[in-house]
């Protein structure tokens, strides 16, 4: 005959079902956790923000990038005035200070500046914040570059994107070292002005496409131009091996203007480029004429 403890199985159930209703409890709450953490996410929009440069005749150009800021408004009917009826805000993107040479990056290679989660809505016109100890390297001598004053809320960037929730948008900066390297006088001394674009790009469509090609003979370092409707939209020079690449063009067609900077070659152009959206256009190889 075998005998039952009654006290100790009933012990034994009550520990059982503890065990079984602590397991869904804690399921559940994790369920809950994993949920509430995708609706969270779901809630913002990825916000890349990355830099790239024309080429230009010099060894280095370096610049002491110190902040971000983009402008955010709830709709498109808002300005980037932040004061009276406005509801825009200035928000502060998070930034590692660093020196970028911008030599570095060209022809499509860029480098990351920044990386956030923001709020849906419209946003244009970055503010670009530079530090000091900007300098160009001429023939392996390095000269200082002045910022002009009045800079401390940034170079204005403009730009304009509605951003979804749930979506990533890559933000490019495009900096044109060329243009933006002055030498003042017979002083010697160099100032940094930039000249700055953006352009975007999302998860879900990309707005703009790129013209890429080859100039002939690369010893004639010309400056190439994407006009549309005799607005210029949009420029960068020849590397040392005569390559070249426009980013960030809305989709139409376009005139390539090219000037050598080397004398001995003459201007020419390239007419009805035609652009489209998320595609290169390679325009192969242009050979420029010798100057009698």
């Amino acid at each position: 005959m075998r005998i039952f403890n009654s006290s100790s199985t009933f012990v034994k159930v009550l520990s059982s079902l503890f065990t079984v209703a602590l397991v869904t409890i804690i399921a559940v709450s994790c369920n809950d956790s994993v949920m509430n953490g995708s609706q969270s996410q779901s809630d913002k929009a990825q916000m890349n923000v990355h830099l790239t440069d024309a080429p230009a005749n010099y060894d280095a150009v370096n610049i002491n990038v110190q902040g971000l800021r983009i402008h955010y408004t709830p709709d498109t009917t808002d300005t980037a005035d932040t004061s009276g009826e406005h509801h825009g805000k200035w928000v502060d993107l998070p930034v590692d200070p660093m020196t970028v040479n911008l030599l570095d990056f060209q022809n499509g290679v860029d480098t990351l500046l920044a990386s956030t989660e923001l709020d849906p809505g419209y946003y244009q016109e970055l503010r670009l914040v530079l530090g000091g100890g900007n300098n160009v390297v001429i023939d392996s001598t390095q000269h200082y570059m002045k910022v002009p004053s009045g800079q401390q809320s940034g170079y204005k960037v403009k730009f304009a994107t509605q951003v979804e929730a749930g979506e990533q948008i890559d933000l490019t900066i495009d900096f044109d070292a060329h243009r933006s390297v002055h030498k003042a006088g017979k002083s010697g001394k160099y100032m940094l002005r930039p000249v700055v674009r953006a352009f975007a790009s999302s998860s879900d469509t990309v707005q703009s496409g790129s013209v890429a090609g080859i100039i002939e003979p690369a010893e004639a370092s010309p400056r190439i131009m994407a006009r549309m409707e005799q607005d210029t939209v949009a420029t960068t020079q020849a590397d040392t091996t005569g390559s070249f690449m426009l980013q960030g063009l809305d989709a139409g067609d376009y005139d390539l203007l090219i000037a050598p900077t080397n004398d001995s070659y003459s201007d020419t152009t390239v007419t009805d480029v035609s652009v489209e959206a998320d595609e290169q256009t390679d325009v192969g190889t242009i050979t420029l004429s010798q100057n009698e």
